[in-house]
C-alpha cells in the first residue's frame, strides 16, 4: 500500500504542476507572445496552449484535492502521519478555498484574495518540496 500511497503523492505533483502552469503561461504569453503579429503560428498554437491551462485550472486543483484526499486516507491507514505532509496538505485546502471564494464570491475581481491566493501557492511549493526532502523521496 506504501506504493499506492506514493502513486497518489505523484498525482498530486502533477495536478498541482498543471494548476500552477495557469501564471507563468500568462505571463509568457504578455511578455513574449502578445507582441508577436495576428498571423504567426506560433501565437496561434500558444494561444490554444494558454487557453487549455487557464480554462482547465479550476478542474487541475479539483482532481489535486481529490489526489490529496486519497493520499491523505492511504497514508493515514496504512502508513503515518507526516506533519510536513500535513503542513502542505492544510496550505493546499487553504489555496483551493481562495481560489473557490475569488471564483465564486469575488467573480475573478482582484483583491486582497488574489494576491494571497499566489502567495499561499507560493509557500505550498515549499511545503511540498520540504515534505518530499524530509520523507526521503
Amino acid at each position: 500500500m506504501s506504493e499506492t500511497g506514493s502513486l497518489f503523492g505523484w498525482l498530486i505533483a502533477i495536478g498541482l504542476f498543471l494548476t500552477l502552469l495557469n501564471y507563468p503561461v500568462k505571463v509568457i504569453y504578455r511578455t513574449k507572445i502578445a507582441p508577436l503579429p495576428r498571423e504567426s503560428k506560433m501565437k496561434t498554437a500558444y494561444g490554444h496552449i494558454q487557453r487549455f491551462i487557464v480554462t482547465y485550472h479550476r478542474f487541475f486543483a479539483l482532481f489535486t484535492t481529490l489526489m490529496l484526499t486519497a493520499h491523505i486516507i492511504i497514508q493515514l491507514v496504512y502508513r503515518w502521519l507526516s506533519w510536513t505532509g500535513l503542513a502542505a496538505a492544510i496550505l493546499m485546502v487553504v489555496n483551493g478555498f481562495l481560489g473557490g471564494y475569488g471564483h465564486f464570491i469575488k467573480k475573478k475581481k482582484r483583491s486582497a484574495w488574489f494576491y494571497i491566493h499566489r502567495t499561499v501557492a507560493s509557500l505550498l511549493i515549499i511545503a511540498i518540496v520540504v515534505h518530499l526532502v524530509t520523507n526521503g523521496r
